[in-house]
């Protein structure tokens, strides 16, 4: 079952996703993993359930894939992995990867090789990089 949080606050998201929190949006919020791979994890504000919030999904969608094209325009990253697993956390989140051909465990699947090599200097230029992105809303 994915749980829905009702607050979207840094501290909250952090306890909750043991991550580290970059930025609010309208449909969702932000959060990095703390390691060296590009690993982004996107919170919804509320439920996937096509059958009652489709329209909030659509809109949803459309966000992360403007994420993307920001990402791979501003040369942050190119390749990607995008994935709603919720194994570990019951809380709804979508994980979105970015890939290089150099990372430490490619070509394979980053969730088969944890744990990935810890940074907190990834996030922090992640949040840097994504800055403008995130202005402009």
């Amino acid at each position: 079952m994915d749980i829905i949080l009702p607050e979207h606050t840094p501290q909250i998201l952090e306890t909750t996703f043991e991550s580290i929190y970059l930025f609010d949006h309208e449909l969702y919020s932000l959060m990095a993993e703390k390691t060296e791979m590009k690993w982004l994890l996107v919170v919804p504000k509320q439920t996937l359930n096509a059958e009652t919030n489709l329209e909030y999904i659509q809109n949803l969608y459309g966000a992360i894939y403007q994420l993307i094209a920001f990402m791979q325009k501003h040369q942050i990253g190119q390749r990607f992995n995008i994935a709603k697993i919720g194994n570990k956390n019951p809380n709804q989140h979508i994980h979105l990867i970015f890939r290089e051909e150099n990372d430490e465990v490619w070509p394979d699947a980053v969730w088969c090789h944890e744990p990935l090599k810890s940074s907190l200097e990834t996030p922090e230029k992640l949040k840097e990089a994504l800055k403008p992105f995130y202005q402009a809303w």
